[in-house]
């Protein structure tokens, strides 16, 4: 068997001439050189592909705007898309081209994203394109071009992939989240009211019933976990819905204790990701009218404190 010295190149086209005074196993000579030829078919280096996305390829009702705290009495608006790739890439190159789909005449924005350490995942922000626009519009159609960017061994992006296909993410916008857009100014603007729950149900609890408040509460020990109670007192002349934009997943249970004590059904639901990770989750239950008594249950949970903005609708 003969081995060229090296590789051959993909695409090569090779001429292999076997002489006369080659023998086959009995011993027999070639009359004459034979000679052939053949054409080298190598495997394509591999190129780099996104893994993973946020948002996700093909994804809708994205949420158009987050809201970051700019300076110790400012807010402002942006969008952050992340892209993970297979590999490392090329961190001396980090632009890629966002496109309104919906308004093509719009022109497109030439963003610069910012690599992990890795280089494996890039980090883009959206800002507003004008002072007085949101980062991204409602109900929008846009493609994240990333055609631009390379491996860290120059390998252009595959455009073949089944992620993104195209080399492109693809995604629609949703509505944006007025209530907590609210809640998140006070969560990021605001110094916490620290409470300490009660430790028991029937012993005293505080309130946190405070509209636009920004509460930090410490629960107390329950064995391994943590649970404490709070009241809250409805309003005496109008029925209200009550929700607390939570930092946690806490379970949250409410009881009408003014005769008696009654379950009042609450839901436990993530909230729009509008300035995570002040505000994770909201709690909801209503509050019928009458200065009714309710008191709420924060857990059990692994969290001794956590902290959450009181709004009532």
């Amino acid at each position: 068997m003969v081995h060229p010295s090296e590789p051959l190149p993909s695409g090569a086209r090779v001429q292999v001439t076997v002489r006369t005074d080659f023998e086959d196993v009995s011993g027999n000579r070639l009359a004459s050189p034979l000679t052939f030829h053949f054409t080298v078919h190598g495997t394509a280096a591999a190129r780099p592909h996104v893994t993973a996305s946020t948002p996700s390829e093909g994804a809708t009702d994205v949420l158009p705007v987050e809201l970051y705290k700019a300076d110790a009495t400012n807010l402002a608006l942006r969008k952050v898309l992340t892209l993970t790739f297979n590999e490392p890439m090329d961190t001396s190159t980090a632009q890629v081209t966002l496109r309104d789909v919906t308004t093509p005449a719009n022109a497109p924005r030439t963003l610069t994203g910012t690599w992990s350490s890795d280089g494996h995942t890039l980090t883009v922000v959206i800002p507003r394109p004008e002072p007085d626009l949101p980062p991204l519009e409602q109900e929008n159609r846009y493609t994240l071009d990333v055609t631009g960017l390379r491996g860290a061994t120059g390998q252009p992006v595959d455009t073949a992939h089944a992620v993104l296909g195209d080399g492109k993410l693809d995604f629609t916008t949703g509505r944006r989240d007025a209530n907590v857009e609210h809640a998140c100014t006070h969560a990021l603007l605001n110094p916490p009211q620290a409470v300490t729950a009660g430790s028991s149900p029937t012993s005293f609890y505080p309130a946190t019933d405070t509209g636009h408040t920004f509460y930090g509460l410490t629960l107390p020990a329950d064995g391994t976990s943590f649970r404490g109670y709070t009241e809250v007192v409805t309003d005496p002349d109008r029925n209200e819905t009550v929700a607390l934009y939570l930092s946690q997943s806490v379970p949250v249970t409410v009881h009408d204790t003014t005769e008696g004590e009654t379950l009042v059904a609450s839901t436990l639901e993530p909230a729009a990701p509008v300035c995570v990770p002040a505000i994770k989750h909201v709690a909801r239950f209503p509050a019928p009218s009458g200065d009714r008594f309710l008191r709420l249950t924060f857990g059990p949970t692994a969290h001794e404190t956590l902290t959450f903005v009181f709004e009532r609708y």
